[in-house]
């Protein structure tokens, strides 16, 4: 039997507590080049103490002496023990850290990511689609329709939700179309043009031949009928989801061809049929056949199709020039380009690492706020009101700020630091790659460079996210030096960087009428390379690399 009682206990234990300036620092550290110079203009805004120090600033040879006075003068020496102590507690617990970062996320008024903010897009497919909306001829209630079926096509240009979800999840739109039925509207929305080519929904057409037989409903007073809320799949008729149709229809006439379709086969096809090949072969073969043409069984289909194997390749070259994904074209991100955070170069026989720091923002402590603390420092009493005997509020403010600011410094410093001893470690482990190339790539784990500048791996980890290093072998994410690796059997151990190079070569000169098999790979790999790998292991890191297998890669003519 387990007894219950209460108590008081005494108990002694060791953690690390992260204040608001700690989990700064950690955040600068996994912050990109982009994100770290959002981070500072947002606190050039918010905090008026600090500011820009010019290039003159930076030359200046009183600068140094001018920095130690602040340390001195500024803030109080506890802030530089208080940041040095637990800086060293959180890079010899990063466990820990790691743990707190996961429970306790860093409050800020903008949450969104910094580098999102930065990326200019072009014209989407979407205000493609608007633009055509608003010169097309549809009524009032059409446009309605077709707000809600273009606001669910994706980018790749595909309708993302089937019809009868759609009005099953917006009320809006089913009332709507419910109001066109019952008031005998939708003659305006028939389109003999609109008959799906797929008959994907029989109920459009039968919708059709009803409402040109002249069947009527009586209409009752809708003006007041409240919006329901979202309903059943299985409450929304037939009839209704042919009302969209429709509106869908003359939406997958807009530009680009295919668009607003729901299946590749329906892409396709309506493609074909803007072609005028509605009863060509290429029709057939997608209509009857699209299995098979995924597989590139011209064979079987030609003998399906009883036509000659030629007929079949003229057919599927036709195909083959359509576009599988209408929305490509639209929406694409315009090109960043990588600004290094540090520089790996040869001096001679000796290699060098230099942080980059002509685009990093030089902060300061504003003079004036400086001599300000300095002047109340050296009297106390005008730090004081005189009424109350309490410290000023705009003193205390004024020195909240500047303990901020310098905070900050010193953790965008810290940061460098880190940086740059990270790099310096890589440089020392991955030295035969820096001189040769990729075929003398090391495996490399996280733990290595953590001993090895004596961080927690958690801190390397941050470190090496989203920083990029410039070599004389071209510029790679910091992550990338750090990979896994295959044993030989030999006690030799080769880099899966390494083999995934040996593999994209060997495809990128392979016959395109005779790809090589994983299997063929993996021979390759041996008789070539010397490399021992496995079949499947061959198929993870192609597919890793988003290469199809050989049966897609062929080519047939």
């Amino acid at each position: 039997m387990v007894s219950m009682r209460m108590g008081l206990e005494m108990r002694m234990s060791q953690q690390l507590i992260m204040t608001p300036q700690l989990q700064q620092a950690i955040k600068l550290l996994q912050l990109s080049r982009i994100e770290l110079e959002e981070l500072i203009d947002q606190s050039l805004i918010e905090n008026p103490t600090l500011e820009m120090s010019t290039e003159d600033e930076e030359d200046s040879p009183d600068k140094k002496q001018d920095e130690g006075d602040e340390a001195t003068n500024l803030v109080d020496e506890q802030v530089q023990l208080s940041y040095d102590d637990e800086w060293q507690n959180y890079i010899e617990s990063g466990a820990g850290v790691m743990q707190d970062v996961k429970n306790r996320p860093i409050e800020s008024e903008d949450s969104s990511n910094p580098l999102e903010a930065t990326i200019s897009m072009e014209r989407s497919l979407m205000d493609h689609l608007f633009w055509q909306l608003d010169m097309s001829n549809m009524s009032e209630n059409e446009v309605d329709i077709a707000e809600n079926i273009i606001g669910n096509i994706d980018e790749e240009g595909y309708l993302s939700i089937s019809l009868r979800e759609l009005l099953a999840t917006t009320p809006q739109l089913l009332n709507l179309v419910k109001k066109l039925l019952l008031k005998n509207e939708i003659e305006s929305l028939i389109d003999n043009e609109a008959i799906p080519l797929f008959d994907l929904y029989h109920e459009s057409r039968g919708l059709v031949e009803k409402r040109k037989k002249g069947r009527k409903k009586e209409a009752p007073n809708l003006e007041d009928e409240e919006i329901e809320d979202e309903v059943d799949l299985s409450q929304v008729s037939n009839e209704q989801c042919g009302v969209l149709e429709l509106v869908l229809r003359k939406i997958q006439k807009f530009d680009p061809p295919g668009v607003a379709t729901r299946t590749l086969q329906e892409c396709l096809g309506n493609q074909l049929k803007i072609l005028k090949l509605e009863d060509s072969l290429a029709m057939k073969i997608i209509k009857e056949n699209m299995a098979l043409l995924e597989q590139k069984d011209l064979k079987k289909i030609a003998r399906l199709q009883k036509s000659d194997i030629q007929e079949v390749v003229k057919a599927y070259q036709i195909i083959t020039e359509l576009e599988p994904k209408p929305g490509r074209p639209f929406g694409g991100e315009v090109t960043q380009y990588v600004i290094p955070d540090v520089f790996i170069y040869k001096r001679g026989t000796e290699y060098v690492v230099s942080m980059n720091q002509d685009s990093m923002p030089k902060l300061r402590i504003n003079p004036y706020y400086q001599s300000f603390l300095k002047n109340n420092k050296d009297e106390p009493s005008q730090a004081k009101d005189p009424e109350t005997g309490e410290q000023d509020m705009t003193y205390q403010y004024i020195l909240e700020k500047v303990k901020a600011g310098d905070w900050l410094m010193k953790s965008i410093e810290q940061r460098q630091k880190t940086i740059y001893r990270v790099t310096k470690s890589i440089l020392k482990f991955q030295h035969e790659f820096f001189e040769k190339g990729i075929d003398y790539l090391k495996p490399l784990v996280l733990k290595d460079v953590a001993e090895d500048i004596e961080v927690h791996e958690s801190t390397v980890s941050r470190i090496t996210t989203n920083k990029y290093v410039y070599t004389p072998q071209g510029i790679f994410e910091l992550k990338y030096f750090f990979t896994s690796g295959i044993d030989q059997g030999d006690g030799d151990v080769i880099s899966s960087k390494k083999i995934k190079d040996y593999i994209l070569k060997l495809i990128d000169s392979e016959e395109k009428k005779k790809p090589y098999t994983d299997l063929q790979i993996k021979n390759e790999l041996l008789e070539n390379a010397g490399i021992k790998v496995a079949r499947r292991t061959v198929a993870k890191y192609r597919e890793a690399m988003n290469i199809l297998p050989s049966n897609k890669r062929k080519r047939l003519y």
